[in-house]
C-alpha cells in the first residue's frame, strides 16, 4: 500500500514538467501528447549529451623531417660546434622550415665570420660533426654527420655546394694580421670560397684578395666588404663579382 506522502509527491512531480499533465481516464488524448512530448524531451537531452564536445586533447608534437646529402666541403666550426668535412643530415625541428630554407640557414651559418649567429638563431654544440640551432627558446633545426670525408675527397679542387659555392684548393696565408674594415684578418690561413652564381675564378679571387690587404685599412672602391660572411663583391654585380674568405677552421675561433 502507497503511503499519503508518496501518493501526493507523484502528481506534483509530473505536474513540475512543463507542458506535461497528470494521466486520467477522461484525458486520454493529452495523455499521448504528454507521453509524446515527455518521450521527446528525453531523446533531445540525450542527443545534447552525444554530441557534447570533449575536451580538447592536446595537439602532438610533430616529428622532424630529416634532409639528407648536406655537404660541408672543408673541416668547419661555428663557434665551439665542430663540424668535419662530409655529408650532413639536417633535421628541421619547426614547422616553417622546409629542406631547401633549412639547407640555406646552415649555409649562412658556417659562412658566418666571427661566429655569432644573426638574433634569435643560437648554436648548441652536440659533439664533433653535430649540432642544434634554436631560435631563441623555439626549436630550430639540428644537423648530423653520417659520412666523413677523406683528406684526398677534401682536398679535391673545386668541390662545390649549391648552397656554400665553389671552394678554391689552395688556403691563402696572410703573413700579418690586417685590417679591412669593418673587419681584421689574423696572421694564419684562410680559405676561399666563390659564391653561387659569381663568375670570378679562383686566380682572380686570389689576386683581388692580395691587392686588398695591401690597400688596409680600407677596400678599394669600388668593392665592398660584408663585414658577416666576409664576402667582397661589387654593388654594381653582387652575384656574380663576388669572393668570400674564410678562416681555415672555420668560425669563431678561439
Amino acid at each position: 500500500m502507497v503511503g499519503t506522502g508518496e501518493a501526493d509527491s507523484f502528481p506534483r512531480l509530473v505536474q513540475a514538467l512543463p507542458g506535461i499533465h497528470i494521466i486520467s481516464r477522461n484525458e486520454p488524448r493529452r495523455s499521448s501528447i504528454a507521453l509524446i512530448a515527455l518521450g521527446a524531451l528525453i531523446a533531445l537531452v540525450a542527443f545534447a549529451i552525444a554530441v557534447r564536445p570533449a575536451a580538447a586533447a592536446p595537439k602532438p608534437v610533430p616529428a622532424s623531417k630529416s634532409c639528407p646529402s648536406f655537404q660541408v666541403l672543408h673541416n668547419d666550426r661555428i663557434g665551439a660546434a665542430v663540424f668535419p668535412a662530409g655529408n650532413y643530415t639536417i633535421n628541421l625541428e619547426s614547422t616553417t622550415l622546409d629542406c631547401k630554407s633549412g639547407g640555406e640557414l646552415f649555409a649562412r651559418f658556417l659562412e658566418d665570420f666571427d661566429g655569432n649567429l644573426p638574433a634569435p638563431w643560437k648554436v648548441v654544440a652536440e659533439g664533433t660533426g653535430m649540432a642544434s640551432f634554436p631560435r631563441g627558446s623555439q626549436p630550430g633545426f639540428s644537423v648530423e654527420l653520417t659520412k666523413k670525408q677523406s683528406s684526398g675527397e677534401i682536398e679535391k679542387e673545386g668541390a662545390t655546394n649549391p648552397d656554400l659555392g665553389t671552394l678554391c684548393r689552395n688556403p691563402f696565408t696572410v703573413n700579418h694580421t690586417t685590417t679591412l674594415r669593418p673587419l681584421r684578418f689574423t696572421k694564419g690561413q684562410f680559405l676561399i670560397y666563390l659564391p653561387p652564381g659569381s663568375t670570378i675564378n679562383c686566380e682572380q679571387a686570389v689576386s683581388l684578395f692580395q691587392r686588398f690587404l695591401g690597400n688596409s685599412p680600407n677596400v678599394p672602391a669600388p668593392w665592398k666588404l660584408d663585414n658577416q660572411t666576409a664576402t667582397f663583391y661589387k654593388p654594381a654585380s653582387p652575384k656574380r663579382s663576388a669572393f668570400r674568405i674564410e678562416p681555415l677552421d672555420g668560425s669563431g675561433r678561439s
